[in-house]
């Protein structure tokens, strides 16, 4: 007898974090883009980059990066080819051509659809990118700039306490920029 797997499983595909493809080519969802910088040209560029990222990476937990010049809105570096779940790993290629780049802008994809991590804050600051873009697969997109480094441990503190009190999932991510804002020198929002 055979067995019929589930669509998810036979595919590899995680139903979780499948892409709402209506929604990403949206005029809602490309206002978003249009309220990220004054460039027109770099906000179109935002937008293309985050549909292709989010099609590429439907139903997966993996992750797609890009690093764009934000003068010219020409892509300077990309990284989609990752195998390691919910993290991009640099190559030493990406590596050669944003070193000594300063002013960059990523983007990239969270399957989980969360907000920046400690490691995303930290490789702003340490790359001195200029704005980092999150775009998560549940169709949320978040912009953040770090100007210090700070432990995971802070970080995961900040956001332990808010857990502990608070259940609603719009009311943590609030009230978790707000403390970052105000305990370490960042940015972050979400765009809406």
């Amino acid at each position: 007898m055979l067995y019929k797997l589930k669509e998810e499983q036979r595919y590899g595909r995680n139903k979780d974090t499948v892409v709402n493809y209506a929604y990403i080519n949206s005029g809602e969802y490309r206002r978003k883009f249009d309220r990220i910088s004054d460039n027109e040209k770099l906000n179109k560029l935002l937008y293309r980059l985050a549909k292709t990222m989010l099609k590429h990476r439907s139903g997966t937990l993996y992750e797609d990066m890009y690093w764009i010049d934000a003068e010219t809105a020409t892509v300077v570096a990309k990284e989609t080819a990752c195998r390691v779940e919910k993290e991009v790993t640099y190559s030493g290629s990406t590596l050669s051509k944003i070193e000594n780049k300063h002013g960059l802008v990523t983007i990239h994809t969270h399957p989980s659809g969360s907000p920046p991590s400690h490691a995303d804050f930290l490789s702003n600051y340490v790359h001195r990118y200029s704005l980092g873009i999150v775009c998560g697969h549940n169709k949320k997109v978040y912009v953040y700039t770090a100007n210090e480094a700070f432990s995971g441990e802070r970080y995961n503190s900040v956001l332990g306490k808010i857990l502990n009190r608070y259940k609603d999932e719009e009311i943590v991510i609030s009230l978790f920029f707000e403390e970052l804002q105000k305990r370490f020198h960042v940015m972050v929002k979400e765009v809406k």
